[in-house]
């Protein structure tokens, strides 16, 4: 804006629309080749936001992938694993991982909120379990009682350990779901040694008797400390936590949780050691674990601690 005196008592002013002219300008020394990838980057957001039944397109895409890829990879994996398990353990555990980790977040994407797998029962019920078995003083108010009283910090009752909302839940979470896959490559390098341990170490007659063996030595052994790796991978790795939030993710997430693993998981591995052979062992447990592992992706989710 511009003023201009033109007499002793007037003044006349001018507006020249300097902010635009300057947008203009920096608009107009950009070349035509950055003009048309800001157009293009600015359409493919619109239409990564798109939404088809309350699900965005990139959340379907990368499901549809992933899915596909796995479809494909079903013909090559009986040769690929005769020359090395290993790799037959690694390609399948990526993609059933991506797969289980992107139908976790279209779930958060459709209801727009974390949501907690484990029925609030559960939650409850393992609370009153880890609460220490001691007298109470009668000057402290129960009420001040908390399942972070084990290590000294109770939490007021405004304070929020969690954050249930998803204000991104839209956005599919790349760098959450490298982590997830990632993880499944790791756990390849210790399930294949591990069911060759089990087969090695019992009997090869597939009777009851040797397959309950198998199985309880699976889930007492195999399973809580698996679990418990899952936890401090997704505290440090994922999340970027420390020594503490690790200590807090333990003591609310990890026996409820061994707990609905074994709801689930003797009668899967009962059915795979007693039916199974040895080469579809590892991808049976992983294809089941589709919906464990999507089950694994929403706990941690919804109680990522801030």
């Amino acid at each position: 804006m511009s003023l201009q005196l033109l007499a002793r008592d007037q003044i006349d002013v001018h507006y020249d629309n300097a902010s635009q002219d300057l947008d203009r300008s920096k608009t107009d020394s950009q070349s035509p080749l950055i003009r048309w990838i800001d157009k293009r980057r600015h359409s493919l957001r619109r239409l990564c936001q798109f939404k088809v039944y309350k699900i965005s397109l990139t959340h379907i895409v990368v499901l549809i992938t992933w899915v596909s890829l796995l479809l494909k990879f079903t013909n090559h994996y009986r040769k690929l694993y005769q020359n090395s398990a290993l790799l037959a353990t690694m390609c399948t555990n990526v993609l059933l991982f991506g797969i289980s980790d992107s139908m976790a977040q279209s779930i958060l994407c459709y209801f727009s909120t974390h949501m907690d797998p484990v029925p609030q029962v559960i939650d409850d019920m393992v609370s009153r379990l880890r609460r220490p078995a001691q007298i109470i003083d009668d000057d402290n108010d129960s009420d001040d009682l908390s399942v972070f009283n084990d290590y000294g910090e109770p939490l007021d009752d405004d304070e929020s350990v969690y954050d249930f909302s998803a204000p991104d839940s839209h956005k599919f979470n790349f760098f959450r779901w490298a982590c997830f896959m990632f993880w499944g490559f790791i756990l390849s390098f210790f399930q294949v040694p591990w069911y060759k341990f089990l087969n090695y170490f019992y009997t090869e007659d597939p009777t009851v008797v040797q397959v309950l063996e198998r199985v309880l030595s699976d889930q007492l052994l195999y399973s809580p400390v698996s679990l418990y790796c899952f936890f401090a991978y997704s505290n440090y790795v994922m999340e970027g936590g420390n020594a503490e939030t690790f200590s807090k993710k333990i003591q609310v997430l990890y026996l409820s949780t061994l707990g609905c693993n074994y709801l689930l998981w003797p009668l899967v591995q009962f059915i795979n050691f007693l039916l199974m052979p040895k080469h579809f062992q590892v991808p049976f447990s992983s294809s089941v674990g589709i919906l464990w592992n999507c089950f694994l992706s929403m706990r941690n989710a919804s109680n990522s601690i801030n």
